[in-house]
């Protein structure tokens, strides 16, 4: 059956196949289908008496699938109407009875689209008709399991106004006219059909929100009727089908996440009744966390990429836009709830006067044009009201990435000095933790940039003055976050292991002293870290507070670029007796500078864990792996959703520097796109040159 693209989310989510053939079964589960591209992942679970060690299906698209990437399964025929998947490895092929996996993978389309049904073992499935998909669906997959609150996520809505009866079947129950639903115009009906619950009597509780005209996150058009209560019960009862419980998030981020459930033991937590769960450590206690699917499927679709597609990142809101924009975040956390993770990771980051002291990712908010009031009204209350919905899931807010450091150090640019004042950073931040720490099921980070930062004693003590008093002042004081991270989008490596004694001397000078490191007492992030938690629980923080290093891109591994006459990561201490060559041998940092940030040619470093060390609360990913730090090009053209984002002159590769990096060259990778957009070059650098290797 073929039919448009724009209706393919929809329907496909009708059609989900819960086919059986032979020991095992395939369900199909839309991720994402657009102009002309679409995402799908598909589980397969062994429903045979015993175990099996492998397994292969088909998927019959009617037309050539155009398989354009594919993660955790070995794919053939990707250009083919029937391209055929296998197990990738042992770990995804020996099923035991009643287990499930799952793989992905993204293609190409005409503008029409045919959702695919399974066929294994050479044989052919039957077709399920969209009346009786959700219930096979649901009753032959294992990971089809969730329930219908999986589906009925948002907030229940006022009730509406209208008073018109329904008069559609008790299988459609209501009467609403149209939703506009994934980019679709769609009956109503058809959405109940297709499993999204219903709530206090109304239709499109979910993924819409009906409240008489007023259009919800995903758009509603028309009005919204009453339905019967026989009519509500029947379309919840099948809701589980509409998103089937993916096991893609535990099964390719199982090395993400194993070490944090091995200790979740230790972790303290506490609960408010129907609210969500605090942890001491939110790594430590949950076992599966959030992979953001659109970063994964373009990963994986990089040659390698799909090394590290199944591990999980951070979802930036870096605009009021970005907050429904696309999926969104009420989408991502549907997704997250669907496929059965139980963590979340997000960026808070719009502040006013974002960016300060750079250009690559000024902001859309400005103190002087009611920037305050619109960071408050528009973009963390929103935010607030979506997570207040999901207390199920455990959240990790990183509080906006280097903005309270540049209070520290950067009061000589106007902007700065502006963001010093009323309705700046300090503001900004303590109304966001405000706000945040009312959920306790939210974690929140707030960001102390990077110990080639602030590891200056000139800038430590200071540092953690300002950022512990923001903190104080807050309504739950210290009670308001679980911690602070470091490194966030940055490279500066967690350990220096050729370099550990910042004192020693060579060549009758302290290694500290050397053109790179000038005379900074911290050379990594982890000792830097441990010591700034130190000092912050002797000013008056709890000794359960923890620390997060981002280390999606700080590995360098491999070579990089010439860093004097050792572009290579070194594999043992210089032997030389001047200082400068034994530092530039010695050290994994390949950076001509540290304080290049743009786009360097770093590495994947350390996978995501939980507690990698003590007071290191996790490893995380907070900046995604092939996303651009800013444009290279200063002639560059606006980018038409962030127009405010402008060329930064460290994002130049052939820029000669200036007193930030000591006049040295940049490091910058060219042909960058603007900040945060896909940047294929530097994803492939950060895979070849990846430390552990992968």
């Amino acid at each position: 059956m073929k039919m448009f693209f724009k209706l393919g989310m929809l329907l496909s989510s009708m059609l989900l196949a819960g086919q059986a053939f032979g020991a095992y079964s395939c369900t199909v589960t839309p991720v994402n289908v657009w102009g002309n591209g679409y995402q799908l992942d598909v589980t397969v679970t062994n429903n045979g008496p015993g175990s099996i060690s492998g397994w292969t299906i088909q998927l019959g698209f009617g037309e050539p699938a155009n398989v354009t990437g594919s993660w955790n399964v070995t794919l053939s025929g990707g250009n083919t109407s029937t391209p055929s998947f296998s197990n990738c490895c042992s770990w995804n092929g020996n099923l035991s009875q009643g287990q499930s996996t799952t793989f992905g993978f993204q293609g190409t389309h005409d503008g029409s689209f045919n959702l695919p049904t399974c066929t294994g073992n050479g044989g052919s499935s039957s077709s399920s008709s969209s009346s009786s998909s959700s219930s096979s669906s649901s009753s032959s997959s294992s990971s089809s399991s969730s329930s219908s609150s999986s589906s009925s996520s948002s907030s229940s809505s006022s009730s509406s106004s209208s008073s018109s009866s329904s008069s559609s079947s008790s299988s459609s129950g209501g009467s609403c006219e149209v939703c506009n639903w994934w980019g679709s115009t769609v009956p109503l009906c058809q959405v109940a059909q297709s499993g999204w619950s219903w709530e206090n009597g109304q239709t499109c509780i979910s993924r819409n929100t009906c409240e008489n005209d007023q259009p919800s996150q995903f758009g509603v058009e028309d009005n919204c009727n009453s339905s019967s209560s026989s009519s509500s019960s029947s379309s919840s009862s099948s809701s589980s089908s509409s998103s089937s419980s993916s096991s893609s998030s535990s099964s390719s981020s199982t090395s993400s996440s194993s070490s944090s459930s091995s200790s979740s033991s230790s972790s303290s937590s506490t609960s408010t009744s129907g609210s969500g769960v605090h942890y001491d450590n939110p790594f430590a206690s949950t076992s599966s966390w959030y992979v953001n699917p659109e970063w994964a499927a373009r990963a994986a679709a990089e040659p390698g990429g799909s090394a590290i597609a199944g591990y999980s990142s951070a979802v930036w809101m870096d605009r009021i836009g970005a907050i429904t924009d696309g999926v969104g975040l009420r989408g991502h956390l549907e997704q997250a709830r669907a496929q059965g993770d139980d963590l979340f990771m997000f960026v808070v980051y719009d502040l006013p006067n974002r960016d300060c002291s750079a250009l690559a990712s000024n902001g859309e908010l400005l103190i002087a044009e009611n920037g305050f009031e619109r960071y408050q009204n528009e973009y963390i209350g929103p935010i607030v009201d979506i997570l207040a919905d999901f207390p199920d899931i455990t959240i990790v807010a990183i509080i906006e990435v280097d903005s309270l450091p540049n209070l520290v150090t950067n009061l000589s640019v106007p902007a700065c000095q502006e963001a010093n004042g009323a309705g700046g950073y300090r503001d900004g931040i303590r109304y966001a933790l405000n706000q945040l720490s009312q959920l306790p099921h939210v974690h929140s980070y707030v960001d102390i940039a990077h110990s080639g930062w602030l590891g200056w004693s000139s800038n430590f003590g200071p540092a953690v003055t300002l950022i512990g008093d923001v903190i104080a002042s807050t309504d739950a004081g210290w009670g308001s976050i679980n911690g602070f991270v470091s490194n966030s989008a940055n490279y500066t490596p967690v350990e220096e292991p050729f370099l550990p004694d910042p004192t020693l001397t060579v060549g009758g000078q302290p290694i500290r002293s050397s053109n790179f490191y000038e005379w900074n007492d911290y050379f990594e992030e982890l000792s830097f870290d441990q010591d700034w938690r130190q000092a912050m629980i002797s000013r008056g923080a709890p000794s359960s507070i923890g620390m997060l290093i981002d280390t999606g891109r700080n590995g360098w591994g491999g070579c990089s670029y010439d860093a004097g006459d050792n572009g290579c990561r070194p594999t043992a201490v210089s032997t030389s007796t001047d200082l400068n060559t034994y530092v530039t041998e010695s050290r994994i940092d390949r950076r001509y500078h540290r304080g290049n940030w743009c786009n360097q040619a770093g590495g994947v470093g350390f996978r995501p864990q939980a507690n990698p060390h003590p007071g290191i609360d996790a490893y995380v990913w907070v900046k995604p792996q092939g996303e651009s730090d800013g444009i290279s090009d200063p002639n560059f053209e606006v980018d038409p959703n962030d127009p405010n984002k402008k060329h930064d002159p460290m994002c130049d590769p052939s820029y000669g520097g200036n007193e930030r990096n000591g006049n040295s060259a940049t490091g910058a990778l060219d042909n960058a796109p603007h900040a945060g957009r896909w940047f294929p070059e530097a994803f492939q650098v950060l895979l070849q040159n990846a430390y552990p290797p992968l």
